[in-house]
């Protein structure tokens, strides 16, 4: 690490073709430095002194070495009167000018969940009860826009609804602070216009959204519109500011560069590699050309920083703080030219913390803008828990936003506080979709178990939303494979705020059914049906809803493989009313972490009115429970059918078996009119494997079948148990385990799709 003065004439060339290809990830780099002495100054004032400007580059999770310096500079008493940054270097420059102390910026360093950051969508426990439902089906999150009959995308992989809400929260006693000059420390934020690859220079109007559109890497984090101009990462244009700082009022310019240099030609093996190194060179040159402006009265730091800690590992963000500390305690000597006494210093900031502006304390009145297409009455339900004239309530406001956005229509929902007056308001904004109304879904389902044949699927989804103002959404999916199905959903929202509904679907199929006798395969049959449901209920907010309706089913039956008297052949028809509550609070569904599912069903088959073969009664409860500490989750499960009434035929009757439903059976080889389990699965986050998250575990169950209700009893269940690891990839949870039964059935699995 060195510090450098620079000699302005040693360097001549500027280079302004690194803005023609602003959609390159921007991942700032340049090259030390040669340096000279500077001249030393007079500390002994503040207010007869060169005013000294604070330069922090773009770097992405080197951004933690800005925060050391900081530390450092304040215990070294240089006073700081101007901050231009760009990218990282905004972020942490305007955390910093806002009127945050280092400490405090590395708390909020250490307290971001950064993978929960660079993810499009909300938290999952606060999506609407919609929403939640399309886990169950096998298809991947991203959905890219299908309308007119082509495919749209949007403007980013993540479109930065958490990172809107991690910035608006840091700097909420900023929040209506219109002229950065206003700041505890006048401060500049520099993007790129990624229409014409300028820079812009962003001194006015809201500081977070400023910081937000700074820290937009093209193609990863979708751009932000701000007076008209789509903003980006300003490091495509100009990464580490100095004319900024310089124009701002700046006499002596100190410069943190925290980018990377450049790849060795042996560390060019990939084609990420070669692309990383473009971006380099082409986001370089601007850079040049900024410390051409240098003279050597000014100061640059420059980070030599082992490659562990990447532009984009910001798990190891904290970890650099120490190493920008560092820098800057070596060139104390050569820094110590620009300090100032003790009591001046203190003088000094003491001034620019007592000039913090305080937050909103009090909300009067709420205003919406809606550019959707989106009822407001539906989005006025969610924000009358925020009350006009109540004390604003940060964390009631932020769930409230994730609520509005987990309803899945809108591109970000941001929130931003304004004055009329003496009245402090809170103005919430939502933005539809650029990429919609309509949207495709993929996915690719597998289960091998035991001995049994392979189940493979691939599937595609088309959904349209905002059929209506009342958010009217229908879909349509398709799979293909050993278990072929279509089917069509309508689910229109009615009622005032839109809690209500009714969902008619319709669809065919095609299924596998299994009879064993022990394990034992007697017949593989093939069922294929039509089915016909309406039902009418209501969301309970976010996490649950009841509904009840009737479903209709008819088909036939043919034995494919095996015995033909193992299985009643021929046609079937089945009918029954049901009534349903749904709760879903779970934080993910493939490994879940925190929260509870659960289902209570129950279905009476009519012959009369849905001309039924059978009548029967039915009741299905399932339930999980998620429980976490450190790295260690508690899965708790319960499954308890039962069919009470009648005798259900066979194709109305629970399946049972497989990886955590008895493992160490094979999946559903277990035909029954009862059954009863409970389960648990502990497990472990462990270190990620190839990219992903990985997870091991072991998993009991205690269960069985069983004909009559009568007969039910745990006193001659049987005891299962497995070993497996699990992965969380783009295209679905992977299992792959080992199971085994006391009485020494055993079967290994491997399944691609949710089990939990």
């Amino acid at each position: 690490m060195t510090v450098h003065a620079c000699d302005s004439e040693t360097r001549t060339r500027r280079h302004r073709c690194g803005r023609l290809l602003a959609g390159l990830m921007a991942v700032a780099l340049t090259a030390p430095v040669a340096a000279q002495p500077a001249a030393a100054l007079d500390g002994s004032s503040t207010d007869n002194r060169p005013r000294i400007g604070l330069v922090l580059s773009g770097g992405g999770a080197r951004g933690g070495i800005h925060v050391g310096v900081l530390r450092a500079l304040e215990e070294l008493r240089i006073p700081i009167d101007y901050i231009a940054g760009t990218s990282i270097g905004a972020v942490i420059g305007g955390f910093y000018a806002s009127g945050l102390t280092a400490d405090q910026i590395e708390d909020v360093i250490n307290n971001i969940d950064w993978d929960a950051a660079f993810l499009e969508d909300t938290p999952r426990v606060l999506r609407s009860f919609r929403r939640k439902r399309e886990d169950d089906l096998f298809l991947v999150d991203q959905r890219p826009g299908l309308n007119n009959g082509q495919f749209d995308f949007p403007l980013g992989v993540v479109q930065g609804q958490i990172i809107d809400q991690i910035t608006s929260e840091t700097v909420l006693p900023a929040s209506r602070v219109r002229d950065f000059d206003n700041l505890p420390i006048p401060f500049r934020a520099v993007a790129a216009d990624i229409a014409t690859g300028e820079a812009v220079v962003l001194g006015t109007g809201n500081l977070a959204s400023a910081l937000r559109a700074t820290m937009s890497v093209p193609a990863i984090i979708a751009p932000i519109e701000i007076d008209g101009r789509l903003l980006v990462d300003g490091g495509v244009a100009m990464n580490l500011p100095i004319e900024v700082a310089r124009d701002m009022g700046a006499d002596i310019v100190i410069a943190v560069d925290v980018t990377a240099p450049l790849l060795a030609r042996e560390e060019l093996d990939t084609v990420l590699d070669v692309t990383a190194q473009l971006t380099t060179l082409l986001t370089r040159y601007g850079v040049e050309a900024q410390l051409e402006t240098l003279t050597s009265s000014d100061v640059l730091l420059t980070a030599e920083v082992d490659a562990e800690y990447g532009s984009t590992t910001f798990s190891t963000m904290a970890a650099t703080i120490p190493l920008g500390y560092t820098l800057a305690m070596d060139n104390a000597a050569r820094l110590q030219s620009l300090a100032v006494e003790p009591g001046a210093y203190l003088a000094h900031r003491s001034a620019q913390l007592d000039s913090k502006p305080e937050p909103p304390m009090r909300i009067d009145f709420v205003t919406l803008e809606n550019n959707s297409t989106v009822e407001d009455s539906i989005i006025d339900w969610y924000l009358e828990e925020i009350e006009a004239g109540a004390t604003l309530d940060v964390e009631l406001l932020e769930r409230t936003v994730n609520r509005i956005y987990g309803l899945g229509f809108f591109q970000n929902v941001r929130y931003e506080f304004v004055e009329d007056g003496e009245s402090n308001g809170l103005e919430i904004r939502v933005d539809e979709r650029s990429w919609g109304p309509g949207y495709a879904q993929f996915g690719v389902q597998f289960n091998a178990s035991g001995n049994q044949d392979l189940l493979f699927g691939v599937a595609g989804s088309y959904l349209r939303t905002g059929l209506n103002s009342s958010n009217g959404e229908f879909r349509a999916t398709a799979v293909l494979g050993a278990q072929p199905a279509m089917s069509f959903d309508l689910h229109q929202p009615f009622g005032a705020p839109g809690r209500y509904f009714v969902a008619p679907a319709i669809g065919v199929d095609s299924t596998l059914l299994n009879i064993f006798d022990g394990e034992t395969r007697l017949a593989e049959a093939r069922v294929k049906a039509s089915t016909l449901e309406l039902g009418l209920g209501r969301e309970l907010g976010s996490w649950g809803e009841y509904r009840a309706g009737f479903r209709r089913r008819s088909g036939s039956v043919d034995v494919e493989v095996g015995q033909p008297g193992a299985i009643n052949e021929g046609a079937f028809h089945a009918g029954h009313f049901f009534a349903r509550l749904a709760a879903d609070t779970l934080d993910d569904v493939a490994f879940p972490r925190s929260g509870v599912a659960a289902s209570l069903e129950w279905r009476t088959s009519d012959s009369d009115t849905l001309s039924a073969d059978a009548e029967f009664d039915q009741v299905s409860l399932l339930a999980s429970v998620a429980k976490t500490w450190d790295r260690f989750t508690l899965l708790s499960t319960l499954r308890y059918e039962t069919t009470f009434g009648g005798i259900a035929p066979i194709t109305s009757q629970y399946r049972f078996g497989g990886l955590f439903d008895l493992s160490g059976l094979g999946r559903s080889t277990v035909s029954a009119q009862n059954v009863a389990r409970i389960g648990a699965s502990f497990y472990r986050r462990i270190n990620d494997l190839a990219l992903f998250p990985a997870f091991v575990g072991i998993s009991l169950e205690y269960g069985d079948t069983w004909e009559t209700r009568s007969a039910i009893s745990f006193d001659d269940a049987l005891l299962g148990g497995s070993l497996w690891l699990g992965l969380d990839t783009p295209i679905g949870p992977i299992y792959g385990g080992y199971g085994r039964t006391e009485e020494g059935s055993s079967a290994f699995y491997l399944v691609l799709g949710r089990i939990f």
